[in-house]
């Protein structure tokens, strides 16, 4: 079994730079991902979501993220 911090590692490596992953907090419990942090359009939330749950060894995401300007 992988440590937390491998996997967190992963997910941080596979998002691409223009996600801007710096604004984005990655938790790792188990295979369990949490995402935090704030995105600029939904289609972002989705697709680090979906790189998040690609990401082998992931076995369960909580997409927590917000949109940018959002009410």
């Amino acid at each position: 079994m992988e440590t937390n911090q491998i996997l967190k590692e992963k997910v941080e490596n596979n998002l691409d730079a223009n996600l801007a992953p710096h604004k984005i907090q990655i938790n790792v419990f188990g295979n369990n991902v949490t995402l935090k942090g704030v995105v600029k359009t939904y289609d972002e939330k989705d697709k680090i979501e979906e790189i998040a749950w690609n990401t082998f060894g992931v076995i369960s995401v909580n997409n927590e993220l917000s949109i940018e300007n959002e009410n």
